[in-house]
């Protein structure tokens, strides 16, 4: 577990990113001292993952798709309607401990969506890298670097502004409370994007007749059929065409074949 953030030299740290052995349907979990996940990845393919972040003492985040977590270059969320390209001024992957980079985020929306919606916007940030880190999780030698992104208004409730950590390793941003509770790490593979969300949903949820539905749903045959459909349609399509700008949720087979596997359609009450 991360007990602070502090600055400190990596003399020598040899470790295989995990990001780079990922196959698709490869999930990651970064776990609490409760096995309670706090944030998490589904590799669905080459260059798209499936993102989760965990709320104190709630349900998840929505799913967000990625190409990658540090600074995204593709960015994608069904709920949100939300389907982005970023493009950076400079690279933030360049700032070295104790650096700052101001950088301009200029997005391109793959497509608008309404006619009065500029395709591109800009955003300026202020990118702060406070410390390096090294630390073992579950026998994994976990490496990543704190940092701080600040906008240029006071007030912006931007989800991209405040302190997080970045696990190099497995490629996962976090926000910094949530990362000095990494206890323990899991890696497995699930059924499909959706299987992985319901996994994620199930070991988080504070509603005990929720959790007894998702976790007696993702027993059945019949869900396992559905996890195959969408693993077929819509994580297939994600996996050739989210670098290209597109997303599933434009086609109306593909939208109902992951509505399907939705654990807040499997069980609604």
């Amino acid at each position: 577990m991360i007990t602070r953030f502090a600055p400190f030299a990596l003399i020598a740290f040899i470790c295989t990113p995990a990001a780079a052995q990922e196959a698709p349907g490869d999930y990651i979990l970064l776990l609490d001292e409760q096995s309670r996940p706090l944030a998490g990845s589904y590799r669905v393919g080459p260059d798209v993952k499936m993102t989760i972040e965990g709320r104190e003492g709630g349900l998840p985040r929505n799913p967000v798709y990625l190409d990658r977590a540090f600074f995204p270059t593709r960015e994608a969320e069904m709920l949100a309607f939300y389907n982005t390209r970023h493009a950076y001024s400079s690279d933030p992957a360049a700032i070295d401990v104790g650096g700052e980079m101001r950088i301009v985020d200029k997005e391109t929306l793959q497509p608008p969506l309404f006619k009065d919606q500029k395709p591109e916007r800009e955003k300026a940030l202020k990118v702060k890298v406070s410390a390096r880190l090294a630390f073992e999780a579950s026998g994994y030698k976990l490496v990543g670097k704190a940092y701080t992104v600040e906008g240029a208004e006071l007030g912006d409730e931007d989800r991209r502004l405040g302190d997080f950590f970045h696990v190099e390793t497995f490629d996962i941003v976090l926000p910094a409370p949530a990362a000095r509770k990494i206890a323990a790490v899991e890696i497995g593979k699930a059924l499909s994007s959706s299987d992985f969300e319901a996994l994620f949903v199930e070991r988080t949820s504070p509603i005990p007749d929720f959790t007894k539905c998702i976790s007696d749903k993702r027993k059945t045959a019949d869900y396992k059929a559905l996890a195959e459909k969408q693993k077929a349609s819509v994580d297939a399509f994600l996996a050739k065409n989210f670098p290209e700008g597109q997303v599933f949720w434009a086609d109306t087979a593909r939208y109902e074949a992951n509505f399907a596997m939705s654990v807040y359609a499997l069980c609604p009450n």
